[in-house]
C-alpha cells in the first residue's frame, strides 16, 4: 500500500509592541494571509501600532515569503483510493499551550474518525481514502486563544459511484440493468493526468450466483481493456451488453442491458490496473425478481394454480413481496401471511386471470416489480369427449375381464366329474 505524504509548515511570528505589552505570536502559511490585531489592554481600548520594519498602522501581510516567514507547503501529488494518506503539520517553533488538530474536506474533525491517526508531532495518516477524501484538508493550530488555519488540496482518484448494494432489477423483456462505473476525477485533475500513473488494464467480469443466491462462482469476463495505442475495449458480445458508454468517452466505464433473464444474477465487477499503484475495483451484486406460475401461464377452471415471487433464494427478513392480482376488486387468497412469497389460488376462476404483479419492498421503500399474465380457460370440449371415451374403454375393458372370469369358472364346474355313493337295486321276485 503506498503512502502519499503532504507537508504543511507553519511558522512563528514573534511580535513586540512599542508600549512594553507582553509577546504575541501569529501563525501564517506560504501564500496565505496574515492579520496582525489591534489588543485591548486594561478596560481601555488602545490602537497598538504593529511594527515590521520602519512601517506602522494595523497591518495585514498577503503573499507571505518564504525568507519573511519561513513557511513552505509541499504539493501532495494525486493517489489511488484505497491507499493510505499521510499528511504533517510542522511549526518551526512550538510554545506551550499549542494545539494541532486537523479538518477533512467536509470539515469534520479527524479525531472522531477511526480511520484517522493523528501523531505527537502533528502528523496524519488516514487509511483506505476514497473519493470523498478529495478538497481541502485543514491543519488547525490552536494558541493563545486564537486560530491559524493551514490548507493543502488532496486529490484522490476513485470509481463512482458507491452504487447501493445490491442492484435489484426483475426479469422482462423490457428490464433494464445499468451497471454504473466511470473515474471520479477531482478538478483541477484531467483524465490524461491519471493515465500519466501509468494504466495497466481494465476489465468488466462476472460471476453468476448459484440457486442459494451468494455471489460465487466461475468468473466470466465480460469486457477488456486493450492497452494499443488508443486505449480500447475488447466486448463479449454474447450477453449483449450495451458498451457505448466504453466506446463514447474513456472516463466512463459504465455498461448497461436490456432485456433481464434469471441468468444475469450475480456479481459485476469494474476493474482498472495501474502499473505502480495497485488497482481500482467497483463490485456490483445484481439481484433478479422472478415471478412463475406453476403448473403453467394457461390454466383452466377449477384447477389449482401457484404463483411464485422470488430472487433465487428465500428473502432477508428486511425484504418482503406485495402482490397486486388483476382486478382491484380481487381477493387474495393470502392464507394466514400477508406477504408470502407462493401465492396459491386453490380453485382457478375467470377472475383470476389477467396481469399479476410482485412488488419487491424494504421498509417503505419499493426496490422493483414483476409482472405474469395468467390465463383462465374453459375445460375445451374435446377434452370431455377424451376422458368420456377413455372411461368407456375402462369401463369396457373391466366388463370383458369379468366376463371371462365368469365363463372360466362355469366351464370347470361343468367338466368337473361327480363323486356320489354306489346304488344297489333290490328286486322282489
Amino acid at each position: 500500500m503506498k503512502y502519499v505524504s503532504g507537508f504543511l509548515s507553519i511558522v512563528i511570528a514573534l511580535f513586540i509592541s512599542s508600549t512594553g505589552a507582553e509577546d504575541v505570536l501569529v501563525y501564517g502559511q506560504v501564500g496565505g494571509t496574515v492579520t496582525l490585531p489591534r489588543l485591548m489592554l486594561g478596560s481601555e481600548s488602545v490602537l497598538v501600532k504593529w511594527y515590521f520594519g520602519t512601517e506602522a498602522n494595523p497591518l495585514i501581510i498577503r503573499n507571505i515569503q518564504g525568507r519573511e516567514m519561513i513557511v513552505s507547503v509541499q504539493p501532495v501529488s494525486p493517489l489511488l483510493a484505497g491507499t493510505n494518506l499521510t499528511l504533517k503539520c510542522d511549526i518551526e517553533e512550538i510554545f506551550d499551550g499549542t494545539q494541532r488538530r486537523w479538518l477533512s474536506p467536509q470539515k469534520q474533525d479527524l479525531n472522531k474518525d477511526t480511520r484517522a491517526k493523528i501523531g505527537n508531532d502533528g502528523s496524519l495518516t488516514v487509511v483506505r481514502v476514497t473519493g470523498q477524501e478529495s478538497g481541502e484538508w485543514t491543519c488547525v493550530v490552536t494558541y493563545q486563544g486564537r486560530e491559524a488555519y493551514a490548507n493543502t488540496h488532496v486529490t484522490v482518484i476513485d470509481l463512482s459511484p458507491a452504487h447501493s448494494q445490491p442492484i435489484y432489477t426483475s426479469v422482462s423483456s423490457h428490464s433494464l440493468l445499468d451497471l454504473p462505473c466511470f473515474f471520479s476525477i477531482p478538478l483541477p485533475l484531467s483524465w490524461s493526468d491519471s493515465q500519466e500513473k501509468g494504466i495497466q488494464g481494465g476489465r468488466w467480469t462476472f460471476t453468476p450466483s448459484p440457486a442459494e443466491g451468494s455471489c460465487t462462482g466461475v468468473v466470466q469476463t465480460l469486457v477488456n481493456l486493450s492497452l494499443g495505442p488508443p486505449l480500447a475495449w475488447v466486448v463479449n458480445q454474447k450477453r449483449g451488453l450495451n458498451v457505448s458508454a466504453l466506446q463514447s468517452k474513456n472516463q466512463n466505464l459504465s455498461l448497461s442491458k436490456k432485456g433481464v433473464t434469471e441468468g444475469d444474477r450475480g456479481e459485476y465487477t469494474c476493474a482498472v490496473e495501474f502499473q505502480r499503484d495497485g488497482t481500482l475495483k467497483r463490485r456490483m451484486c445484481v439481484e433478479v425478481l422472478q415471478l412463475f406460475p406453476s403448473p403453467a401461464p394457461v390454466a383452466f377452471v377449477g384447477q389449482e394454480v401457484n404463483l411464485t415471487c422470488t430472487l433465487g433464494h428465500p428473502l432477508t427478513s428486511d425484504l418482503e413481496v406485495k402482490w397486486i392480482p388483476p382486478h382491484p376488486s380481487s381477493r387474495l387468497p393470502l392464507g394466514s401471511s400477508p406477504h408470502p412469497t407462493l401465492l396459491t389460488i386453490p380453485k382457478a376462476t375467470y377472475r383470476d386471470g389477467g396481469r399479476w404483479e410482485c412488488e419487491l419492498w424494504r421498509n417503505k421503500t419499493k426496490l422493483t416489480s414483476v409482472k405474469i399474465t395468467l390465463k383462465i380457460e374453459r375445460v375445451p370440449i374435446d377434452v370431455w369427449l377424451l376422458v368420456t371415451i377413455c372411461a368407456a374403454a375402462v369401463i369396457f375393458v373391466l366388463l370383458l375381464i369379468l366376463t371371462v372370469i365368469l365363463i372360466r369358472r362355469h366351464r370347470q364346474r361343468v367338466m368337473r366329474p361327480r363323486r356320489g355313493k354306489r346304488r344297489f337295486c333290490n328286486c322282489k321276485e
